[in-house]
Formats: structure tokens, C-alpha cells, sequence
């Protein structure tokens, strides 16, 4: 049998935002090698194609086929507290273009691995430092710098997550130069975002709601923040709708994108709101699991798979633009079935296949200890439950 193992990372979610560190769960890539060497032992005959789909998040970089990667170099840049770090910049295969289309032939694809920049801190402390006084100016910065070393007509599409800095973007058009230098970088060349995160800036459901449960600051100290940010980004709108000197106003026109835009928009909390300021200058902004499947040729693999397994760290509902929606869709296109492999899922049969998935098991069920948590070990631990499982999975559905 023929076996796609399009996994996606496995982190814990406490506050509903995974924790992506070295001793927090495995990254995508990971969980494939492990299902994988399980579900060799059991069926050593079965072909095993192991394709991880990152959603743009943090290590999206490492989680990256070899095989789809042209060059990579390291970037560095300031991070929230201004310490110094390291950014992938890829230089992707085909299939080329995030938007089909899009670009002229010929053009190349670039990937930024941006959230790794502003990850949300896996310390308390740290995070709520990085709300306090975090800025995002060394994203701005790094973005510049990769849109300064990629050709006119190539795409860059930059990976965006939920972070503890909550600074509006202000930071972020700060270091890209202010908004005549970073129009000047853009021309000719497309700019991308791949948000794993999709939640506004502001409002009752925005990034900056979520603060104390992701930092432990006081609601009352998020709620301040919060004010200032959606403040400042609605001013930087207001700037950006604004025409340049020298236009001449379009009567009957439709209004700018930075004029749609507003703090409450889909995904403009993505990185304390520089989503929101980048988007304002005219970058695209779609769902990174379905950028990255994409730009990974995701179909191509299914349409080679009898069977396609995919994974998740905690599922409580299935988000339509979430890993293994993605996979389960591209599967259930070609009538194939999907398993999912997750830390904890409470989602109903009847959601689940919905989404294209026929089945799911979770890591919660095999044993961790009473009462304890599915990545109860760390990621050792996390890693000989999942080669467990995948010797499960070959038992069942290899035939």
C-alpha cells in the first residue's frame, strides 16, 4: 500500500494558541518520521511518503521538504526584547507561485519564517515581558531585508502567528522604513502572508482579548494594551488610505485596502498586528495551511496515496483552514480516506467527516498516566506514543 503521512505539527494549546519550543511537542516533520517507523516495523513493505504540512508558524522553515527547497540562508534580526535571531529565508521548488497565476514565468518563490521571529514565548514571564514592552520593528526589519535580496517578479510569502507582542504593527512599518520605503521594496514583487492564526486585532474575539490567558498579565493591563494598539493601527490605516502627494483622486472610485481594512478584520492580529499594517500596503493574506500545502504540492502527493494520514495537537472543533481540514479535504477529493493522529480530540465522528477525516485516534488514550496530559514526558516521550500509534494505524488500515 501507499501511505501519505501529511502531518501536521502536535503542540499543546493551552489558552487555544499552540506552544511551539524545544521541550513542547514535536514539529510536523517529526510526528512523520515517528508515525512512519512504527508503521514500518509492523508492514515493512507498505511505501511511506512522508510530507509534513506546517501552517506558517514558528519552524515552518524546518518542517520543509529537502526536496522543496532550492537555497536557504539565515537572516538575523531583533526580537521582541531586541535580543538578536535566527530567520529561515527558503528558496522554494515548484510548484512555484502561491496564486496560481500570479506571477510571470520564470518568477521564483521565496519563504520567510517570520513567526518564528515573535513566537509566543513558552514562559510566562517572558511572555508577559513581551506584551509589556515588546516590539515588532525587527519584523519590519527582516522583512525589508528578504524583499531586498529576492528579484523583481518573485513572490515572498511570509509565515505570521499569535504572539505576545501586541504593538498594533507600529513596530513593524517602523522597521520596514516607514510606508514610502516599504511601497518602494513591494514594487514589483508580491508579498504573501500564511497566517496560522486567523484571529482580528481588536474586538471581543481579537488577540488582544487573549493576552492574560496566553501571559498572565492582569485583564486590566491587556485591556489597556489593547487600546493603544487597535489606536495606533487605526492611525496607521488612516495614513496608509491616505493618496501619496502628486495622485490624482479616482471619482466614484472603490475605497483603498487600507480603507476595508479595520482592526477587526480576518487575521490582522497575526504578529501584534503587523498582519493588519502589511496587508494595509498591499500584501495578500490567506490561511498558511493551505499557502503551505500548496506551495508543497500537497494534491500531487494525495493523488499518488491510498491511504493519507494527518495530525494535529489538540482538536476541540475543525477549523476550516486547519491541517487536517486541508488534508482531509484534498483526500476526500479523490475519494481517499484520512486518519488523524492527535494529542487530545473531542470532535464528533459526524464534524470530523465533514472535513474528509473516516477516522481519528488520540495520543490521550494510550496511556500517559491518570489524569495527566497527552504530552505528559515531553517530547520523547511524545515521540514513542506516536511510534506506537503508528504500528496501530499499519494493524488497522494496511491491507
Amino acid at each position: 500500500m501507499r501511505i501519505l503521512l501529511a502531518t501536521g505539527a502536535m503542540r499543546p494549546e493551552p489558552g487555544g494558541v499552540p506552544l511551539v519550543g524545544p521541550a513542547t511537542g514535536l514539529g510536523a516533520r517529526a510526528v512523520a518520521e515517528a508515525l512512519a517507523a512504527g508503521w514500518a516495523t509492523v508492514r515493512p513493505d507498505d511505501v511511506l511518503t512522508a510530507l509534513p504540512v506546517p501552517d506558517g508558524g514558528p519552524g515552518t522553515a524546518q518542517a520543509v521538504p529537502a526536496d522543496a527547497v532550492v537555497a536557504r540562508s539565515a537572516l538575523h534580526a531583533r526580537g521582541p526584547l531586541r535580543e538578536v535571531r535566527e530567520v529561515d529565508l527558503l528558496r522554494l521548488a515548484a510548484p512555484g507561485a502561491p496564486r496560481p497565476g500570479a506571477s510571470p514565468e520564470g518568477a521564483r518563490s521565496w519563504y520567510l519564517d517570520a513567526a518564528r521571529l515573535l513566537a509566543l514565548p513558552t514562559d510566562r514571564e517572558r511572555a508577559a515581558r513581551e506584551a509589556a514592552e515588546g516590539t515588532s520593528t525587527g519584523l519590519g526589519e527582516v522583512i525589508a531585508e528578504a524583499l531586498g535580496a529576492i528579484d523583481t517578479g518573485d513572490t515572498l510569502v511570509v509565515g505570521l502567528s499569535r504572539s505576545a507582542v501586541h504593538d498594533g504593527g507600529a513596530g513593524a512599518l517602523e522597521g520596514l522604513g516607514g510606508a514610502v520605503r516599504a511601497r518602494e521594496l513591494l514594487d514589483g514583487r508580491d508579498l504573501l502572508l500564511a497566517l496560522a492564526d486567523d484571529a482580528p486585532l481588536g474586538g471581543m474575539t481579537g488577540a488582544g482579548q487573549a493576552l492574560p490567558a496566553l501571559t498572565g498579565i492582569a485583564p486590566e493591563t491587556a485591556q489597556e494594551l489593547d487600546r493603544e494598539a487597535c489606536a495606533r493601527a487605526s492611525r496607521a490605516l488612516t495614513d496608509l488610505a491616505t493618496p501619496r502627494a502628486g495622485s490624482l483622486p479616482v471619482l466614484g472610485g472603490q475605497p483603498s485596502l487600507a480603507e476595508r481594512l479595520s482592526v477587526s478584520s480576518w487575521g490582522t492580529g497575526a504578529a501584534g498586528g503587523s498582519a493588519l499594517i502589511l496587508r494595509a500596503l498591499g500584501a495578500g493574506a490567506f490561511p498558511g495551511a493551505r499557502v503551505m500545502a500548496h506551495l508543497l504540492g500537497l494534491d500531487a502527493a494525495v493523488a499518488e496515496a491510498d491511504v493519507v494520514v494527518t495530525s494535529s495537537g489538540e482538536m476541540y472543533d475543525v477549523l476550516a483552514d486547519c491541517v487536517p481540514a486541508v488534508v482531509g479535504g484534498s483526500a476526500s477529493a479523490l475519494a481517499l480516506p484520512t486518519v488523524l493522529v492527535a494529542g487530545r480530540s473531542v470532535v464528533p465522528r459526524g464534524e470530523l467527516a465533514e472535513a474528509g477525516i473516516v477516522s481519528a485516534y488520540a495520543l490521550e488514550e494510550m496511556g500517559a498516566g491518570l489524569g495527566s496530559s497527552w504530552d505528559e514526558g515531553g517530547p520523547e516521550a511524545v515521540r514513542e506514543r506516536l511510534v506506537e500509534m503508528g504500528g496501530r494505524l499499519a494493524r488497522t488500515w494496511s491491507r
